[in-house]
């Protein structure tokens, strides 16, 4: 079997959209995955601060992948002493 599998994760304005969209060839799976990264990291789509992707071959190995986070990190609380 030559097929890729792309992962595709993503969190805007609190929601997770997920997905795995199954590609022809490793070339096909690689244009997919700049094509979403592209797309939705990077602040280039409003209200998205989580972008994950990545490419799985057929047997299951993780051959390419990506995260971009921009989840706001929450301030440390100060300790009294």
């Amino acid at each position: 079997m030559d097929k890729y599998f792309l992962v595709q994760i993503k969190q805007t304005n609190g929601t997770i959209s997920k997905g795995v969209v199954v590609k022809d060839s490793f070339d096909d799976a690689k244009q997919g995955f700049h094509a979403y990264m592209g797309a939705y990291a990077y602040g280039h789509e409003d209200g998205t601060d989580y972008v994950q992707c990545g490419i799985l071959n057929p047997e299951g190995l993780h051959m390419v992948g990506e995260v971009w986070d921009a989840t706001p990190t929450p301030e440390p609380e100060e300790v009294e002493e």
